[in-house]
């Protein structure tokens, strides 16, 4: 069994085309959350999303949308996207994000967001916080995404280690694997970013795209959403 790991897409249309074309013949997609937030696409994503029946996950994004306190955590261009990602898409897809679970576990693998302590919010960006997660997983994996940076935290000889290249790695746990990001890249590639698991073969292929991003960055303006959303999509920062 293959399935096509998510995560990210942060209303990017652009780059969730090119990754649907890029992707392999496989027998399930996860998304991992955040369909929404920084881009100017987000009814088209959701409505791919959920026409799809991708089992999603809740990303920090998406329940700010139903949930206006966690704003408060969010700096002022990012909030502004949410907030104009409320008015624009309607009660319907409100009430999708609204349902949007936490975690899930997919062949006794776990899925969130963010990490295993905190499935929404933190940040897994380095080896101390890393290793904190690490210990939670009793030998096993976990996917994530929200640091929208791609990668293997694992352990060897126990030393937290992070590996990433685009290449095809053994699913050895205790093991971190973070997709990177379809619509946000923030590793200093512009392509957008995600993987396939291979389930019974126990391994995961990161997996890079290059989509239209001048077609991106036309959305963002369009919708008159801060500029600087537009201008990293060109970096990969």
């Amino acid at each position: 069994m293959k399935i096509a790991i998510l995560s990210d897409i942060h209303a990017n249309w652009q780059a969730l085309e090119a990754v649907l074309r890029d992707c392999p013949q496989v027998d399930e997609t996860l998304c991992l959350g955040d369909v929404v937030g920084y881009g100017g696409d987000p009814k088209r994503c959701i409505d791919e999303v959920v026409d799809k029946g991708w089992l999603t996950l809740v990303g920090n994004h998406d329940r700010a949308c139903t949930d206006p306190e966690i704003l408060e955590w969010f700096n002022d261009d990012a909030a502004t996207v949410v907030r104009w990602t409320v008015e624009v898409i309607g009660e319907e897809r409100l009430d999708w994000l609204r349902k949007l679970p936490d975690s899930s576990v997919n062949n006794e693998v776990l899925l969130v967001h963010a990490s295993p302590r905190d499935h929404i919010y933190e940040y897994v960006l380095d080896t101390a916080v890393a290793a904190a997660n690490l210990d939670l997983l009793n030998g096993g994996v976990c996917f994530h995404g929200h640091t929208h940076v791609p990668g293997i935290f694992g352990l060897i000889s126990g030393q937290v280690t992070h590996e990433y290249r685009v290449d095809t790695f053994p699913l050895r746990g205790p093991a971190l694997v973070n997709p990177g990001s379809v619509g946000q890249p923030r590793d200093g590639s512009p392509m957008a970013s995600y993987g396939i698991w291979d389930v019974d073969g126990e391994t995961f292929e990161f997996r890079r795209v290059k989509y239209d991003i001048k077609g991106a960055q036309r959305a963002i303006t369009k919708a008159q959403l801060p500029e600087r959303f537009a201008l990293r999509l060109e970096t990969g920062r």
